[in-house]
């Protein structure tokens, strides 16, 4: 079997695709560590960003990232 057909794509999540001017990729296989990564660099390099957004802002940039992680090619892409 080869390693395309093993299910174990590749996860990336783009932080400029989430709407910040960062050019800070995240990526792995599996989806929670992803997530980590990229939700540990807001926190840490966008607090400023992060401290002025609603919780539907927060609710949004969530979903936006599970979005981008659930896509089939594991690109990041929309």
């Amino acid at each position: 079997m080869s390693l395309l057909h093993r299910g174990n794509s590749m996860k990336i999540v783009k932080c400029h695709d989430l709407g910040f001017k960062c050019n800070f990729m995240a990526a792995g296989s599996e989806l929670e560590e992803v997530e980590k990564t990229i939700f540990d660099h807001i926190e840490k390099e966008h607090k400023d960003e992060l401290d002025k957004m609603s919780e539907d802002d927060l609710s949004h940039l969530k979903h936006r990232v599970s979005t981008l992680l659930g896509r089939s090619c594991g690109c990041g892409a929309l």
